[in-house]
């Protein structure tokens, strides 16, 4: 039995290549009004349909999708085919059912019709003719004709555009890449061997463009200067004098869009608008012959979409430079999750940003660091060897502060402030801040001196002082110049206990809160704490349990450990005689411990001047 094919085609010439094309054993019948389409097939039972894609109003792609949405059609072998210039035909075709699609050239119109014919191949089982009846007796001619003409050519080319569009807010994040994609949009769908973009970005303007490799050097030049005059003609406020136009690879070919033998004489432009009405670009098409109503039509609704497109593209770029200087900035003392919570907009919530403003009280541990005799050094060397080597010193411990989650707060000259708690907490904030602090002790060697000149006798040297306790944190300063830091007396109290390091001959001082904290609540034993003494720093009344941090439990031996615990406990007791012998036991064991010998002093001066009131504690007047 004949194979029969349905065409619907209004070219007599095109028709008689059909018959001659396809190969014997083919019944054909040709139409040239869509409005009649659904009845032929129905009444002509074809095992083909071939349409062209041209028609509109009805739109063949309606038709298509019409036939795919009644169940009996639903093996039918459909192709459609285009002699026109449309870049989205193709596309259209396959997604509303058509099993192929061919474009057809004028210079090799009888092998596309060729390649047509083996749409024969895709053809499956046969109709039901039974079912082809009933479904024709529930369908109404007038419904089916409104159905399919719903949706005209235009609308579905705006859908397309907007489709494009919005598929490239995926790569927001590099200008370059949404251009090029959008400028090769473009061009296909404008059919345009020339376009362009020209962007205002936050770094100056920038140009654009994408050229067929047919045009001359004059054409490129006669498009940029039109290009540079429409850009100029915005209220710009840099020079366009030093733009250079960027050329793009459009990865389509734009030379299928140059047409030998025709001017390029037709010209579109558009500018882009901010939601604020700013104008911030232009987009410009080049091409040959003249732009049909509809294009021009079609070239205003993508431009007005674009402008929302590169608004986005444009603040993301804005967002990413500034988060770069923020990085940059503040790398050196902030850790990478404290930034990223910043550049990322964790803390930008309404309560967040109030108690940044107004201040909040929390537990925060805070370190002092201080070089022991700078003032000395500094007397011996040349300003920029101190101002090198304090770079040096504050790039490695800066670093080692940053890896256990800590933020270096400001330095204060030789000093430096961190935070363990703010802005960023941690549930082991006090272990983590005595970790940073017996790593800065142990890099201490690696440390370059380079040209830096220590005074005779003088090795270089840290002391660290270290306090947990609530603290008001916030952002403080004038309406021009603000910090986030934090303000209390817990922070004084880290500030002197820094300072007592040296009168104690230990490196790093902390607390009974940080002591307690790490022990009790983190139940953690990483750190050997020695208990040297209770003391009533300058401004605070209540004494204060000290310790230093050992390196480990060998660097001072059982005997000296257990001969300062007691002679520190008849000390309190007000019992002098007795504790001055177990301190001067601690200098049998290390004869240069600072400790020992300071608390055997006080214990020879106790003893000829018994001090009234004694509850154990010593005050310090100074800071």
């Amino acid at each position: 039995m004949n194979k029969k094919i349905l065409v619907v085609e209004n070219s007599i010439t095109v028709q008689k290549i059909f018959t001659k094309t396809f190969d014997e054993g083919y019944n054909f019948r040709f139409e040239s009004d869509l409005g009649k389409l659904v009845e032929a097939v129905f009444d002509f039972f074809p095992d083909i349909l071939l349409l062209n894609s041209d028609f509109s109003e009805p739109s063949s792609f309606d038709f298509v999708k019409l036939i795919r949405s009644i169940p009996c059609f639903k093996n039918l072998a459909i192709g459609m085919y285009s002699n026109t210039e449309n870049s989205f035909d193709e596309e259209f075709a396959y997604s509303c059912g058509a099993n192929t699609f061919v474009r057809l050239d004028p210079k090799t119109l009888l092998l596309n019709v060729e390649e047509l014919s083996e749409i024969s191949s895709y053809s499956g089982e046969r109709m039901d003719k039974a079912d082809v009846i009933q479904a024709r007796k529930t369908m109404d001619d007038r419904k089916l004709v409104v159905i399919s003409s719903g949706m005209n050519g235009e609308a579905r080319l705006r859908n397309k555009i907007l489709t494009s569009l919005f598929s490239m807010m995926n790569n927001m994040e590099s200008v370059e890449s949404v251009a090029t994609e959008f400028l090769s949009f473009l061009a296909e769908f404008m059919c345009a061997p020339a376009v362009s973009l020209n962007l205002v970005e936050n770094n100056g303007p920038h140009s654009y463009v994408m050229c067929s490799s047919l045009l001359s050097d004059a054409e490129k030049e006669d498009f940029l200067k039109v290009c540079k005059s429409d850009f100029e003609d915005l209220d710009l406020d840099s020079s366009l004098s030093m733009l250079v136009p960027q050329f793009l690879d459009s990865g389509i070919n734009m030379d299928a869009f140059k047409t030998s033998g025709v001017p390029l004489s037709s010209y579109l432009s558009a500018k882009l608008l901010d939601s604020s009405g700013r104008e911030y670009g232009v987009i410009n098409v080049l091409r040959g012959g003249n732009f049909s109503s509809l294009q021009s039509d079609l070239f205003n609704f993508c431009s007005e979409n674009a402008s929302i497109l590169f608004e986005k593209v444009l603040m993301i770029k804005q967002k990413i430079f500034v988060e770069k200087r923020i990085r940059k900035a503040f790398s050196l003392f902030v850790p990478e999750q404290v930034i990223d919570s910043y550049v990322n907009g964790i803390s930008d919530s309404e309560s967040e940003s109030q108690k940044t403003a107004l201040g909040e009280k929390r537990p925060v541990a805070v370190l002092f660091s201080d070089i022991r005799s700078f003032t000395n050094i500094s007397e011996c060397n040349k300003p920029e060897v101190m101002i090198a080597f304090l770079n040096r010193y504050f790039t490695i411990m800066c670093n080692i502060i940053k890896k256990h989650g800590g933020t270096v707060d400001k330095f204060i000259g030789d000093a430096i402030m961190a935070l363990f708690g703010a802005p960023v907490s941690y549930e082991d904030n006090t272990r983590r801040i005595v970790a940073a602090a017996y790593e800065m002790r142990e890099a201490l060697p690696s440390v370059p001196l380079g040209d830096l000149i220590l005074p005779p006798g003088m090795k270089f040297d840290i002391g660290i002082g270290i306090n947990y306790g609530d603290l008001t944190v916030g952002s403080l300063g004038s309406e021009d110049r603000t910090s986030y830091t934090v303000i209390g007396d817990n922070v004084n109290l880290a500030s002197r206990l820094e300072g007592l390091t040296k009168t104690y001959g230990s490196m790093i001082l902390v607390s009974d809160s940080v002591k307690k904290d790490i022990e009790e609540n983190l139940k953690c034993d990483d750190f050997v704490f020695r208990y040297l003494d209770d003391v009533r720093v300058k401004g605070k009344s209540t004494p204060v349990p000290i310790y230093g941090v050992d390196r480990n439990i060998d660097e001072f031996s059982p005997v000296y450990r257990d001969c300062y615990n007691k002679g520190f406990s008849l000390y309190k007791q007000g019992v002098f005689n007795l504790a001055k012998e177990y301190f001067s036991k601690c200098l049998v064991e290390v004869p240069e411990d600072k400790a020992s010998k300071l608390m055997r002093s006080r214990c020879e001066e106790f003893i000829a001047n018994p001090p009234e009131n004694w509850d154990g504690a010593i005050k310090f007047t100074t800071k």
